[in-house]
């Protein structure tokens, strides 16, 4: 088979190699990867952004969605012909991640998604939901499985609820598709008119753009009445202040990204008076994943696909995602010939 690996930092390290496919052990599956989705920390380790710990050669990509095309002798959980993903964190099964279950992540620590196929114990990887393509499926691991633990593990999201969500990529299409199918109302922010049109297809109830509307918490507390129940927080430093304006008493901000930055500067006092919740939030776990993809069977949700790319052309995805700012997910096609 063959694999795209990082031979050091920098997306020009990357090159095809020729890789041999041992028999699966008894608890093993070999999955035949068909997609793949590009996460901003797939870039960032590429670039040696995320961290210098990196093990050479590497195979990046932690999103991946293929068939299972063999099974080991004691596999109960898979049979060969069924469609599954990766899962961003392949030992992190249930519950608080208390035991190092974090410790290792797919397209770090251990092999990724950016090759033809691979052996993976059975219980590093979760059927796709039926309905799903490969390239639709891939776009869950990370993206989907953040929006979800946020919105429903943490916040209790649920019909009527409020949700404010920041920007209109991967995780925040996701989590207007989720909030909405859950029948909450869904507030969308962006900086482009456009986007803001095509948050509303996908079912965002109210659009704010944060240049003309730069106080655009108030604004959001204005529209629901009492503050919003929960925040997708994308920005960071630049955002918590509007978000904290945002929630109701009590509610929830969800904080996944960070790109305004990574001091949070704030005081402790509007925490306080909100009686706020702040979550990291990091990806989930497997059952957390089991209960997305039942809900997207369930709903029929497809995510939106801003771009997709061969894997030949992985660097022109990573660029795609550095600098279009896309609406949705960048998928990679896995077949190389």
């Amino acid at each position: 088979m063959q694999a795209l690996q990082l031979s050091n930092f920098g997306a020009s390290n990357l090159s095809l190699v020729d890789i041999a496919l041992p028999e699966p052990r008894d608890h093993e599956v070999v999955v035949r990867l068909k997609a793949a989705s590009l996460n901003p920390r797939d870039s960032q380790i590429i670039a040696g952004q995320f961290t210098t710990a990196v093990d050479f050669p590497l195979t990046p990509l932690s999103d991946g969605a293929g068939t299972v095309i063999a099974v080991g002798a004691a596999v109960t959980r898979f049979d060969v012909g069924d469609n599954v993903t990766t899962l961003f964190f392949p030992n992190w099964y249930s519950g608080e991640a208390t035991a190092g279950e974090r410790a290792v992540s797919t397209g770090l620590e251990v092999s990724g998604s950016a090759r033809e196929a691979g052996i993976f114990h059975e219980d590093s990887l979760a059927l796709s939901a039926p309905h799903l393509s490969a390239a639709e499926a891939a776009c869950y691991p990370c993206a989907g499985l953040t929006a979800w633990s946020a919105l429903f593990d943490k916040s209790s999201v649920t019909e009527g609820s409020w949700v404010l969500i920041q920007g209109t990529g991967g995780v925040a299409t996701m989590g207007i598709q989720l909030a909405k199918a859950a029948g909450a109302h869904v507030i969308v922010i962006s900086s482009s008119d456009d986007k803001l049109k095509k948050a509303e297809a996908l079912g965002a109830d109210h659009l704010i753009n944060y240049v003309t509307t730069p106080e655009w918490g108030a604004r959001a507390f204005e529209l629901s009445g009492h503050g919003v129940d929960a925040v997708l927080e994308i920005g960071g430093n630049a955002t918590l202040e509007n978000s904290l304006n945002a929630i109701r008493h009590g509610g929830h901000i969800n904080i996944i990204g960070y790109m305004a930055g990574i001091d949070m500067g704030i005081t402790v006092f509007p925490l306080i008076i909100k009686n706020a919740n702040l979550h990291g939030i990091g990806t989930g776990n497997r059952d957390s994943y089991e209960c997305l993809m039942n809900f997207v069977a369930d709903h029929r949700i497809r995510p939106p696909i801003h771009q997709r790319f061969p894997l030949r052309e992985l660097q022109q995805g990573l660029n795609a995602l550095d600098t279009e700012s896309p609406f949705g997910k960048v998928v990679i096609d896995i077949p190389v010939s």
